[in-house]
């Protein structure tokens, strides 16, 4: 029996009504109840909204009901893979990505910190881990080295410092469950990822987890405090809870954890890598990109197999250093999705879609490199696009705002291969392709590239006869914008 059944077996037993009175005065069948009791049939999303109205069900219980309704629509896994990665998606869009500016060069703010042997109470550890970490970072240049239980809040306190604009580098191990383990880990992994991104973003490029795979069925650790934080002064060794600390001082222990937690950086890999310039951005696109498939999600559609080369000279302003070079990598980078014969997926926000159609500044470019796009040129390509979605030639999926919110200043790609890429756009603190991050793991690459071919026919995004109405609302108010300015 499914979550689904006995659950709304439960329901309907606390009615007091047989199934055959519920079903009259709901205005369903009664078979279509006892093969839904039975998993031998799933109602249809309008009966089982009939149903829960006729059963006057509490808000909890509508929700607890459509949950596992959805989890036998689309199988648990997917469930649980589409509520990570929207988890995700909800973070980055209501994230503060903007970090501090300059350092704290000025002497210590206080003296070296004393505490007792042993710290007992999560609170005292925390505040105490809070203070070591302050005191470290009120110069330029510190180095933390992190090894805490994964997902723990104590990060949340590296943001709070990197915002105040202080700058110093951390190194953190993390532990992923492997792919081929019992069912959840790929959903575990997620949310793990939706803590680490905000710290790779905020800590302009400052940020460094490296990762290792671990058994959540066989701990391998036995004694009484297997975490640990290193400073340059302190070393802070924890238990699982972190509800008790001891704190040492001793410069050779200290470089003793250090070594050891060097060498073992180097036996795990590194999670996340950055990119800087445009012209490493864009040859980024292209090798983290297989050729057979292409996933995206950003504000914006993504029309780069519609930008050809001629098309893509004409948008190059003249006065951008380097312009041939930006020219032939952009060129090199979209005839890739020009020649992609297989799966093409870009999901977009009718919001950023209603943008680039009014004003045509494309999102996936900076605005200092290319001309906004004329009247003319915006037709073509949502016409083009159009097309393409209308004979499924592309996946053209407008999210629906309220299911799946479009982070407004990131945009990002996933491979099975090469993991998941996530690049700053328009708005981004410290401009376009300040901070662009390399997720590489292939395990959340497959994650992420499973999400969105779940996408199609899903309550996350419109039907395909909602775009394709959309999209010819916006092409023929084009036409209108053309023509009124051919007739002035």
């Amino acid at each position: 029996m499914s979550k689904f059944s006995a659950y709304l077996k439960e329901l309907l037993d606390g009615q007091g009504e047989s199934i055959s009175r519920i079903a009259k005065n709901a205005g369903l069948e009664r078979t279509s109840i006892h093969k839904a009791l039975k998993d031998e049939r799933l109602l249809s999303y309008t009966a089982l909204k009939k149903l829960m109205r006729y059963l006057q069900l509490t808000l909890p219980q509508v929700r607890e009901l459509t949950m596992y309704y959805e989890m036998l629509l689309q199988g648990e896994d997917i469930f649980r893979l589409q509520e990570a990665v929207c988890g995700i998606m909800a973070e980055l869009a209501q994230f503060h990505f903007s970090g501090g500016s300059g350092g704290r060069d000025s002497a210590r703010e206080r003296r070296l910190p004393e505490f007792p042997e042993l710290i007992y109470g999560k609170a005292q550890v925390e505040n105490a881990v809070w203070e070591i970490w302050q005191y470290e970072t009120a110069t330029s240049g510190a180095e933390l080295a992190v090894f805490i239980p994964a997902g723990s809040s104590l990060t949340d306190h590296l943001i709070r410092l990197w915002r105040e604009g202080r700058q110093f580098t951390v190194c953190q191990l993390v532990g992923l469950a492997p792919g081929r383990s019992p069912e959840g880990a790929e959903a575990e992994n997620l949310e793990l990822l939706k803590r680490l991104l905000p710290l790779a973003f905020v800590s302009a490029s400052s940020y460094h987890a490296y990762y290792y795979f671990e058994s959540t069925a066989v701990s391998g650790n036995v004694g009484p405090l297997p975490y640990f934080i290193i400073t340059e002064h302190f070393l802070i060794a924890m238990d699982e809870k972190l509800s008790a600390a001891q704190i040492q001082t001793s410069p050779e222990l200290i470089r003793l954890y250090r070594k050891r937690f060097l060498k073992v950086t180097e036996e795990c890999q590194p999670l996340c890598s950055y990119a800087g310039d445009t012209a490493g951005v864009l040859d980024a696109y292209m090798n983290n990109t297989d050729r057979s498939a292409y996933y995206t999600v950003m504000i914006q559609p993504c029309l780069g197999r519609y930008y050809t080369r001629e098309r893509i000279e004409r948008q190059f302003r003249e006065e951008v250093p380097g312009r041939e070079e930006l020219i032939e990598l952009s060129d090199r980078r979209f005839q890739m999705l020009r020649e992609l014969k297989g799966d093409y997926y870009t999901v977009f926000s009718e919001e950023g879609l209603r943008q680039f159609a009014a004003d045509g500044v494309a999102a996936d470019l900076p605005a200092e490199l290319i001309l906004p796009v004329g009247p003319a040129l915006r037709l073509e390509l949502l016409r083009e696009f159009q097309a393409d979605i209308e004979q499924e030639a592309v996946k053209g999926l407008i999210a629906d705002a309220e299911e799946l919110p479009i982070p407004p200043c990131v945009t990002f790609t996933c491979d099975p291969r090469y993991g998941v890429h996530f690049y700053a756009i328009k708005g981004f603190s410290g401009g376009l392709y300040s901070c662009n991050l390399h997720i590489r793991d292939s395990g959340i690459g497959k994650a992420f590239c499973r999400f969105i071919k779940s996408l199609p026919g899903s309550r996350f995004v419109y039907e395909k006869e909602r775009t394709l109405k959309l999209l010819d609302e916006l092409c023929e108010g084009l036409e209108r914008k053309i023509k009124e300015e051919a007739d002035r």
